[in-house]
C-alpha cells in the first residue's frame, strides 16, 4: 500500500477518534438567530450523563438534551427535571431572545422567561435577560434565593408537570 494512502486512513483514524471522544463529552447546538457580530451559532457543552439527565430525555420523548439545556442541568443538579420542565412550559420553543407580555405589565424575558421586576437588581440589564448563559444563571440565582422554584408562575400553577413523564 503507497504511503500516502497509509498516511491517509491514519489522520482519518485519528480524526474519527477525536470526533467520537468530542461527541460522547459535549454537545453541539446551532444557537438561533445567527447574528452578524461575529458570534459563533453553536453552542458547546459537556454532556451530563446523570440520572437525571436521563429522565429529561425520556420527558422530552428520547430527544437529546440541548447544549442549554446540558447547562441547565449542570447548575440545578438533582433538581434539573423540574427546572427544565419549567423552563419548557415557560418558553416551549427553548428560545434565547423571547419574550412574553403579562397582564400586569411587565415582559418575561429569555430562556427561563425572567420578569422585568428584577432589572431593579444592581448589575442586571435587559442584554443578560436574553444571552441565554446569563439567563440560566440568574434562574439559578433565583431558584437559590427563594429555595425553590416559587419565582416561576407555572411551577405555582402547576403547568410545568405536563412536561414531565409519569415515572
Amino acid at each position: 500500500m503507497p504511503a500516502t494512502i497509509t498516511r491517509s486512513l491514519g489522520a482519518a483514524t485519528v480524526l474519527a477518534g477525536v470526533l467520537w471522544w468530542f461527541t460522547a463529552h459535549y454537545t453541539v447546538s446551532l444557537q438561533t438567530p445567527v447574528r452578524i457580530h461575529l458570534q459563533w451559532p453553536l453552542v458547546i457543552a459537556e454532556r451530563v450523563d446523570s440520572e437525571d439527565a436521563t429522565e429529561v430525555r425520556e420527558d422530552q420523548q428520547g430527544h437529546r438534551l440541548s447544549a442549554w439545556q446540558q447547562y441547565a442541568c449542570r447548575k440545578f443538579g438533582t433538581d434539573c427535571r423540574v427546572a427544565l420542565a419549567i423552563q419548557r412550559a415557560e418558553n416551549p420553543q427553548g428560545k434565547c431572545e423571547i419574550y412574553h407580555y403579562n397582564s400586569d405589565g411587565t415582559l418575561d424575558w429569555g430562556y427561563f422567561q425572567i420578569n422585568t421586576v428584577h432589572l431593579k437588581r444592581p448589575g442586571l440589564n435587559l442584554r443578560d435577560l436574553l444571552d441565554c448563559k446569563a439567563n440560566i444563571d440568574f434562574a439559578y440565582q433565583l431558584y437559590q434565593e427563594s429555595h425553590g422554584f416559587t419565582p416561576w408562575s407555572t411551577y405555582n400553577s402547576g403547568k410545568y408537570r405536563q412536561f414531565l413523564k409519569s415515572r
